[in-house]
């Protein structure tokens, strides 16, 4: 029995602004695109001109090509194909749908729809999911830590302050800074925890919190040689919890202050955005972070440093959050990173 063809209009079986179809034949071994139509198209910046005549070889890169390569020679054979996929920053999900006649496939058509949307989403679910156990792995790992950690460094103080051996007060000195790193990384866990906890907002002159920071991290710029060049709007003042500020702008600036090793500028900036925000924005000249190791920056234990714990751009993301702000970090391998803070001057009950 014969299949025969009647007139469809395409743009009837997809949502305009969610998706596309397409249709596909195959001439000596190669799959040829006869039709394609829709709105998505256009969001992902593809001409339909572009495609129609041509193979998946000739508009997509090579890989990503002999992938869909694969799912078209099974639709081919008749076999209904679904799959996801990702061009120019959308995802979407595809169906390959074989039309046969005769027991032969003479024509496939495909949908394609945008799941961007539901892509997100998912992906902040899974984030959200990972801090859950991270809070809970936090909050029993610090209270285990806390307090023998406070007891070893209470003794080790008064050891050092008694001891008169030159040598030993060296290794005391290491001591002591070693269980100040582990005491920062409980304070990060604990923080994780409970990001709200101990809250304090007040008016602050932006301007003067910065510069306060700066005045505390004088001796490592100093000691890295490092010069830092300010561009500020002194007149700035906000409602915030100034430690959790702190706290944010000495992580960005550590950050800063290691990746620089040649051109040693930092520029620190100040600036109104608009009537009820202002920015903070610090730019180094460092090494940079390459594009695949961007996209985790704010992961959980993920880290590009050899003693990281992975916690602190976390962290710092939370703060912000919790300010009603946002934090962006631009960055392009070998060109330096620009760290880049955008907060309300007022926080909403």
């Amino acid at each position: 029995m014969e299949t025969t063809h009647t007139h469809i209009n395409y743009r009837d079986l997809i949502p305009r602004q969610k998706g596309f179809v397409f249709k596909f034949v195959k001439k000596e071994d190669h799959f040829i695109h006869t039709f394609s139509e829709g709105d998505f198209l256009t969001t992902l910046g593809i001409d339909s001109a572009w495609i129609i005549g041509k193979t998946l070889f000739d508009f997509l890169p090579k890989e990503i090509a002999k992938q869909k390569n694969e799912f078209y020679e099974q639709a081919w054979r008749g076999t209904p194909v679904n799959y996801e996929g990702q061009v120019n920053g959308y995802y979407y999900i595809a169906s390959l749908n074989p039309m046969v006649v005769n027991g032969q496939t003479v024509e496939v058509n495909g949908t394609a729809i945008d799941i961007t949307t539901e892509k997100e989403n998912e992906i902040k679910l899974r984030q959200m999911e990972k801090l859950s156990l991270v809070g809970e792995l936090a909050a029993g790992i610090a209270h285990e830590i806390r307090n023998p950690l406070t007891s070893i460094t209470g003794f080790t103080q008064m050891i050092n302050e008694s001891i008169q051996d030159p040598s030993l007060k060296g290794y005391l000195e290491i001591m002591l800074d070693e269980l100040e790193r582990i005491n920062n990384i409980v304070s990060e866990f604990m923080f994780i925890a409970k990001p709200t906890e101990g809250f304090i907002c007040k008016e602050i002159n932006m301007g003067t919190l910065i510069s306060s920071v700066l005045y505390f991290m004088k001796p490592q710029f100093n000691l890295n040689s490092v010069n830092i060049t300010l561009d500020f709007d002194s007149s700035i003042t906000a409602f915030c919890d100034p430690n959790q500020i702190k706290q944010v702008l000495i992580n960005l600036l550590q950050n800063a202050v290691e990746a620089t090793s040649t051109n040693k500028n930092i520029e620190i900036s100040l600036k109104n955005e608009s009537e009820n925000y202002f920015s903070i924005k610090i730019k180094d000249y460092g090494s940079g972070i390459s594009e695949d190791r961007q996209k985790r920056l704010f992961e959980p234990f993920y880290t590009t440093k050899e003693k990281g714990t992975g916690l602190g751009l976390m962290v710092c993301k939370r703060i912000i959050e919790n300010h009603r702000g946002t934090i962006d970090i631009q960055t392009q391998q070998g060109e330096g990173t620009n760290a880049i803070i955008i907060l309300p001057k007022q926080l909403e009950k």
